[in-house]
């Protein structure tokens, strides 16, 4: 009996090693699966096939270091052979003793219980991991994030990157210590949670972001977004529910996973850092445009045009209906009600506003965009007529050629590099892009904690500016900061012999953090009071020019960038009309006129006639712009005066083409507005050119 018991024990014995066996193959072929999935990240830089051998080494260096060897720790079997039974109490005396001398084997085909890991080893673990996680979430995705939207802030990589890796060795470092300290099996699985969030964060950018919102400003119905959120709340789970399962299970093998993926992906991402750091160093120097002249005007002439972004004149009227105040101060402009737009959004808004550049019917959509600013003379214009300039708007620099455009005629321009000396906020721009970071990287559940837009980025970034020199203060799209500085030190007079303004503000655009006095307050849904704070600015600008004696010498344009916007691939269904206000420089009598209303047919394309006959221009230089050759407060055009709209589709992501509408009539009435059937198609590539 006892002879029969003896050989049952030993024939399943293989049959635990077999089931070993296949976990061993289950470990291998995860370990496989993450690597197949980190070669399938889009390459930001061309990695040399080097790169695998380099990855191959240096993952045989971490094995050897922390001792990872596929026979460490083997308890050998010896060859079953058939026993006298009366020598079997010997014989299972022997072999209680020669397993309790190899560490003894565990129920079930666990490993042996062993001491703890040594710190030297502990520490290796801990910082590759850690290392492995702050490279994926904290520097590679500010790198690339801050890579892909150049144009549309005011620092570059070439400003940002040593400040980004510099952090993320220290996080890191300091991470990688503080999770040695850690032993036994609190160690394994504090080990596998922080490997398996870096793979979720990887995972999530290359698969499970295609639907991600756009970072424009605008409140976000996360509930649309239901479905990826539960996939993805369920693949972050899996990740770490499977890691720490192997991790507890079997320490050795989940020690080797954690290894090999987080070297591996070290690697690969290290790689996609270097190409974009490399990039960005053989790149020209970029510009900045800075605070230079936007609190000064000339004592003689002056030309003052203000943007209020996404400023309505549908919305306009029934925040006026509202607030009647909302006007008091702006004597001598007439509002004009019945006015259209040029192109929509931003990005095409303002270089319109600043050349007066219309697509000709057949050119093709990247032509136009690439000879937009170089082909206008308008500030080659205002320059002849005496004046200096300033442009002050963070997003007029989108569009190709703006630099040279901008730059050559503006007098508030400077190498970014030496701005960011003064003007980076080293603590603000990493705050701000951790949180752009884990927008991007955390699951969806997790995302509208960490929500943000654009103008957000730009005001991280900069540092406060109390005290500094306007040369090198970058602009940012501020409109409670702005006004606190204009009140707090008004306006003064500099030397220039005329002064051209060109201030864009966010008037209002999504998100509504104005109210009506101009203080910063927390995000909400009133348009209304932002909308009514923007033109207390304008008429504290007003206040300061009066205060002067400058107000009745000045032309002054309001206007907005464009109307209402929102993101559609078909055509609109409602007008959007940006607001026009002109007063004219004209005699004191006519300043002190309460603002008309005007129901005139005018455009955006008169706006550069209007702003060049307040500097003097002659007939001959207005010319130049065509059937737009007249200032608005001189046209006496019929009321179906045909104009010009183009709208912009998108798929929610890109621009896909312009659509031109023709509005004959009351603008405000819909009915009058009308397709051509003309249409610029925006190509995949030159969408991703220009969108940010």
């Amino acid at each position: 009996m006892s002879s029969c018991t003896a050989l049952t024990l030993d024939r399943r014995r293989p049959l635990a090693r077999a089931l070993l066996a296949a976990w061993d193959v289950a470990g291998v072929v995860a370990i496989s699966a993450c690597l197949l999935t980190a070669m399938a990240t889009p390459a930001l830089a061309y990695v040399d096939p080097s790169v695998m051998t380099y990855t191959i080494q240096a993952l045989a260096a971490v094995m050897r270091l922390l001792r990872i060897d596929e026979s460490a720790g083997r308890v050998a079997e010896p060859a079953v052979s058939r026993i006298d039974p009366a020598r079997k109490a010997a014989a299972d005396a022997a072999a209680r003793e020669a397993l309790a001398a190899a560490g003894g084997q565990l129920r079930g085909g666990a490993e042996p219980r062993h001491a703890g890991l040594p710190w030297r080893r502990r520490i290796v673990l801990s910082l590759l991991a850690c290392a492995f996680l702050v490279l994926t979430v904290f520097v590679m995705a500010p790198l690339e994030l801050v890579a892909g939207s150049s144009d549309s802030l005011l620092f570059g990589v070439r400003q940002v990157w040593q400040i980004v890796v510099v952090a993320g060795v220290v996080m890191a470092v300091v991470g990688g210590f503080v999770v040695s300290a850690f032993r036994g099996r609190a160690f394994e699985v504090i080990l596998a949670i922080i490997v398996a969030l870096g793979v979720g964060a990887y995972v999530q950018v290359l698969f499970m972001n295609s639907s991600l919102p756009v970072a424009d400003g605008n409140l976000v119905d996360w509930t649309q977004y239901n479905t990826i959120t539960t996939i993805s709340l369920f693949v972050w789970a899996g990740l770490v529910a499977a890691l720490v399962a192997l991790a507890v299970r079997r320490p050795r093998m989940g020690r080797a996973v954690v290894a090999a993926v987080s070297a591996a992906l070290i690697i690969v991402q290290v790689a996609g850092i270097v190409g974009i750091v490399t990039k960005a160093a053989s790149e020209p120097e970029s510009i900045s445009i800075t605070e230079k002249g936007l609190f000064d005007v000339s004592g003689k002439k002056n030309v003052v045009c203000f943007v209020l972004d996404m400023t309505d004149t549908a919305d306009a009227k029934q925040a006026y209906a509202d607030h009647p105040e909302m006007f008091d101060g702006l004597d001598g402009f007439t509002w004009y009600q019945n006015s259209t737009g040029s192109m929509i959004p931003t990005r095409y808004g303002i270089p319109s506003l600043l050349t007066g550049a219309r697509p000709q019917v057949g050119e093709d959509a990247a032509d136009f965009l690439s000879s937009m600013y170089a082909d206008s003379y308008f500030l080659d214009d205002v320059a002849a007529q005496g004046y200096t300039t300033g442009i002050y708007s963070d997003t007029a620099d989108w569009i190709d050629g703006w630099s040279d455009y901008l730059g050559n005629h503006a007098e508030n321009f400077e190498s970014t590099s030496e701005v960011a000396k003064n003007g980076l906020d080293w603590q603000g721009t990493l705050l701000i892009l951790y949180q752009c970071a884990c927008y991007r990287d955390m699951p969806w559940i997790a995302k509208p904690f960490f929500w943000f837009y654009t103008d957000q980025i730009n005001q991280g970034m900069t540092a406060s500016t109390s005290g500094a020199s306007p040369d090198l203060t970058p602009y940012t799209i501020d409109d409670a900061a702005y006004f606190q500085k204009l009140k707090e030190n008004g306006l003064s007079i500099n030397s220039e012999d005329a002064s051209f303004r060109f201030i864009h503000l966010d008037g209002t655009h999504w998100p509504y953090t104005m109210d009506a006095d101009c203080n910063r307050v927390a995000e909400s849904s009133d348009w209304e009071s932002q909308m009514v704070g923007a033109f207390k600015i304008v008429r504290t600008y007003m206040d300061e020019l009066k205060r002067l004696g400058l107000y009745d010498s000045t032309t002054v344009v309001i206007t907005a960038d464009h109307g209402t916007w929102y993101l559609t691939p078909d055509e609109i269904n409602g007008v959007s009309t940006p607001i026009i206000f002109v007063k004219p420089a004209q005699s004191a009598e006519e300043d002190a006129v309460p603002c008309q209303i005007s129901q005139q047919p005018v455009s955006h394309y008169d706006l550069q006639a209007t702003m060049l006959k307040g500097m003097g221009a002659s007939q001959d230089v207005l010319d130049h712009y065509g059937e737009y050759n007249k200032a608005i407060e001189d046209r006496n055009d019929p009321a179906d005066r045909l104009r010009y709209y183009l709208m912009t589709t998108s798929n929610g992501k890109l621009d896909t083409s312009w659509r031109e509408y023709q509005i004959s009539g009351d603008s405000q009435d819909f009915s009058n507005w009308h397709l051509d059937g003309n249409e610029w198609i925006i190509t995949d590539d030159d969408a991703k050119r220009i969108w940010h």
